[in-house]
């Protein structure tokens, strides 16, 4: 991958992550691939399908307020798919909220953010790409 392309992912996907109801969503949606499948905090990693879905879940509801998150790094594991270390405070499906480590699975496609998955541990997150990434966020 051209380095100008790896900043522009790297910079899109902190962006997506980072993303706080605090700030427009114009932006970020440019990102995301129209067919994109995402399973995200806000979603509680319940799948999510489409920009327009996605979009929303990012803007509203206590799940959306509740969360923030810091990237620390990201590890490209292939041409297209990164793993994603971060740090975030999260709403809780049952109340409340949590805070940790979390670390997600991109994978781009199209120079779009196409598929996202969160995990709250590196080995769950190393598996699932082991196991074949694409076929776990069917």
């Amino acid at each position: 991958m051209f380095e100008a392309n790896t900043e522009r992912a790297e910079m899109m996907l902190r962006g997506l992550h980072e993303h706080s109801t605090d700030e427009s969503m114009d932006e970020v949606a440019t990102f995301i691939h129209p067919k994109a499948e995402m399973r995200l905090l806000v979603s509680f990693g319940k799948p999510l399908r489409g920009r327009p879905a996605i979009v929303a879940a990012l803007e509203k509801g206590r799940e959306a307020a509740f969360y923030r998150a810091r990237v620390n790094h990201f590890e490209w594991l292939d041409d297209h798919t990164l793993l994603t270390f971060a740090f975030a405070r999260y709403a809780l499906e049952g109340g409340g909220f949590a805070e940790g480590n979390v670390y997600w699975l991109d994978e781009l496609h199209e120079d779009l953010i196409w598929r996202v998955t969160v995990f709250r541990s590196e080995d769950e997150a190393r598996r699932a790409y082991e196991d074949g990434f694409e076929e776990r966020t069917r």
